[in-house]
């Protein structure tokens, strides 16, 4: 999508600057500009696995800490701190 403003008789450059960027802004291509900045790749599948296993072992951790009396917020700090010795029983 394009935006055009041509100059009139009499008109400074700032106006026909101002004029300009009211209608870039009017035209919501700042907003298309800033999603496609901020794309996220898709995930492919070996990761896809990894961040399953991470949520099972979170998870399970959790709910094995919650049982044995912790406070949720406690039992997520020390899986998040633990994570990698923990075994997942699946």
């Amino acid at each position: 999508m394009q935006v055009k403003v041509k100059k009139y008789k009499g008109e400074s450059l700032s106006q026909l600057l101002r004029r300009f960027i009211s209608r870039y802004q009017k035209s919501g291509i700042p907003i298309e500009v800033k999603k496609n900045l901020a794309r996220r790749k898709k995930m492919n599948e070996r990761r896809k696995k990894e961040y399953r296993m991470y949520r099972l072992k979170i998870k399970s951790f959790v709910e094995e800490k919650l049982k044995e009396g912790y406070s949720l917020e406690k039992a997520l700090d020390m899986a998040k701190r633990y994570i990698k010795y923990i075994k997942y029983k699946g």
